[in-house]
Formats: structure tokens, C-alpha cells, sequence
């Protein structure tokens, strides 16, 4: 497979803000991405807004600068992500915008509109042809298809279903629709243990499908509603609800990689990655509770492969012989995305780290 470079710019979110700005041009530059923006394209920049409640998501004082440098090659910039699957307050457009500028995301704050690119209701989808060993087509974002041009902007954490959420999750499960969530989601189903459980019904109050029964003594998941979106296992304060820990999160990571793979396909040479490995925490961005990082700054890779910049996220965040992911679910081999994505096509996961002194 073919070595890719893998820029890294070092810095710590203590540092000042317009240190890392004039840096991340630096980088962008460096990064090619001047090669990937065309005058009057309309770049799409994919971003997570963070969940009500985070405190931890990607602040709007990295992403304004990356949008500034767009809009210098003549560019139309807009900053956009798509919604969830589980009741939430980005589970529609209305909300997940009014969320956005509660989060510091605005078009004054970051100098580009906010755009949801899945629609009022995630179904605004467009079918990509990707003939992958499991899906022959994806079901993808019609804005994020639509775009000319493309900045993927990624927090890397750990994650409760996958191990790790950088580049390819960002992509894979960030970018498609309703219907390409819920693709990904069904190899993926949670159980309840009835000794922990308490019955207390909040599970059940937020099931997006109403899935789960509470009986007097415990709770019930209905598999043959349940469309394996973990909400209840986030919301559950008794540790009672766990995900089967069979084949779900590799076929689940094999499904985020094709996903990823129909952006990839209907892009080409029109993608640049920016991965910051900064407030690196257990869990997602997803999650909307106070969280400490569980790994130092490190500063944010830029490449043209993700992939390359996934493993090299992998490698730079290895504590006692043990990365992020690993800190994070050691029960979960994150691997599976990057081994499955090098062989449909994804990338590669040869890199060649370029330490930047700038």
C-alpha cells in the first residue's frame, strides 16, 4: 500500500488562540489542501457540534480560522453535521442549530452558516454506488454529496460501540442519513442485566422506537424494534444496559467503513482531514455530560488519507502500551475500521508522520 504523509502540528488547548489560528494556516498549506479547494466551490465543512451538556466537543475557535482560509481561494464555505438517530437535541435541523449557536457556533462566531445536511428530519439522503463486500450502495447526506469540495474536521475519542471516533467515524456514521444510521446501527444491539436493573423507566422514556418494557422488577429490550443506537445506555445511571460484546462492533465498524468509503468514491481528490487530538475523553462527543480527558494534548494531524491519519492517531496515543481506544474499551478492538478500510479502499494505513515545526 502506498506510504501517505501525515502532517502534525504539536499544541495544547492552553495555548493562545491566535498562536494555533496563523499555525493551522500554516498547515493547511502544508497539508495540500490549497489543491483541494476550488474558486466558487461550495465547501462543506463536517464538524460535531457537540451534545447538549458536552463540554468537551471541538470549540469554534479552531474551526473559524480553517473556514477563513476557505473562503481565500474564492470559496463558499458552510459548517454542517448531520442528525442523530436517538432523542436528542440534534435529532432534528431546528434544534440542532439552535444547539450549534448555543455551543458558540454562528455565522458571526465562525464567519459561515450552519447547515444540517440531512434535512429537517435526516432523510434528505442520496444513494452513492460503493460495491462493497456488504453494501453495494450507502445512503449519504444529500448536502455533503452536493458539495464541491470537502474539509473533514475530526475530535478523537474513545467510543462505547467502536473504541475509537476520529477520522473515519466522523465520515462514516457523521455523514449519512437516517436510513445509513440505522444501516449501521442494526448489527449492533444493547441487553439489560436484570440484577442491576431497577426498573426506574428511564431507558424507556428515551428510546427513539420504544423498544424497551419495564416490567416491576426490571426491563426488556425488544430486539425486533430496537435499532441498536446505545441510548439507552447512555442515559442509564445503574450501569444495567450494556452492548453484546459478539461480532456487533466489528461488523458495526465494517459498516462505518463502507459508509465512509461512499464519501470517499464520490469526492475524489476533493477531501482534506484535520484530526485534533486534544480533550481526548473516554467517551464521544456525543455523550451531553461534563468529561476530563484521559490523554494529554497532543496538537492535530492533517493528511489526504484517513486511514493514515487514524492508525497515526492510534500510535501517538499509546500510555503504557495501551492507546486511546484501548484506554478507553479494552474490550474493543478499533483496529477492525482501519484493517477493513486499507482493504476496501479507504486508505492506507503506511503513513510517514511529519513532525511540523511551524
Amino acid at each position: 500500500m502506498q506510504t501517505c504523509n501525515v502532517h502534525l502540528i504539536r499544541f495544547k488547548t492552553t495555548d493562545p488562540d491566535n498562536k494555533v489560528k496563523s499555525r493551522l494556516k500554516k498547515l493547511f498549506h502544508k497539508a495540500g489542501f490549497d489543491k483541494i479547494i476550488g474558486k466558487n466551490d461550495l465547501t462543506a465543512l463536517k464538524v460535531h457540534f457537540g451534545e447538549k451538556g458536552n463540554n468537551t466537543f471541538l470549540p469554534p475557535a479552531y474551526i473559524e480560522p480553517i473556514v477563513r482560509i476557505v473562503k481565500s481561494f474564492g470559496a463558499k464555505p458552510f459548517v454542517t453535521d448531520t442528525n442523530v438517530l436517538y432523542k436528542s437535541a440534534r435529532d432534528n435541523a431546528v434544534d440542532h442549530i439552535t444547539l450549534a449557536h448555543e455551543h458558540g457556533f454562528s455565522l458571526k462566531t465562525i464567519g459561515a452558516p450552519i447547515i444540517i445536511s440531512d434535512g429537517i428530519a435526516g432523510r434528505n439522503e442520496i444513494e452513492i454506488r460503493i460495491d462493497a463486500p456488504i453494501n453495494k450502495s450507502v445512503s449519504l447526506a444529500v448536502d455533503l454529496v452536493t458539495a464541491n469540495s470537502l474539509i473533514v474536521i475530526s475530535h478523537v475519542t474513545g467510543h462505547i460501540n467502536i473504541g475509537l471516533a476520529a477520522t473515519i467515524k466522523n465520515m462514516g456514521m457523521g455523514m449519512a442519513s437516517r436510513k445509513g444510521k440505522l444501516t449501521q446501527h442494526s448489527v449492533s444491539k444493547p441487553m439489560i442485566n436484570q440484577n442491576k436493573c431497577t426498573a426506574c423507566g428511564i431507558c424507556a422514556e428515551w428510546c427513539p422506537e420504544n423498544a424497551i418494557n419495564v416490567g416491576d422488577n426490571f426491563a426488556t429490550i425488544d430486539e425486533t424494534i430496537c435499532i441498536g443506537c446505545g441510548e439507552c445506555i447512555a442515559v442509564c445511571r445503574f450501569s444495567a444496559v450494556k452492548f453484546k460484546w459478539d461480532n456487533s462492533s466489528t461488523e458495526l465498524q465494517k459498516q462505518i467503513a463502507e459508509h465512509a468509503l461512499g464519501i470517499i468514491k464520490q469526492k475524489k481528490g476533493k477531501i482534506g482531514y484535520f484530526t485534533f487530538l486534544i480533550k481526548m475523553t473516554q467517551d464521544c462527543d456525543c455523550f451531553g455530560v461534563k468529561s476530563k480527558p484521559i490523554i494529554d494534548d497532543i496538537g492535530v494531524l492533517a493528511g489526504k488519507d484517513p486511514v493514515a491519519i487514524d492508525q497515526a492517531v492510534l500510535d501517538l496515543t499509546i500510555i503504557n502500551n495501551k492507546n486511546i481506544s484501548e484506554l478507553s474499551y479494552p474490550n474493543i478492538d478499533a483496529n477492525t475500521q482501519l484493517i477493513y478500510g486499507e482493504k476496501i479502499g479507504l486508505g492506507s494505513r503506511s503513513y510517514k508522520l511529519i513532525d511540523e515545526k511551524i
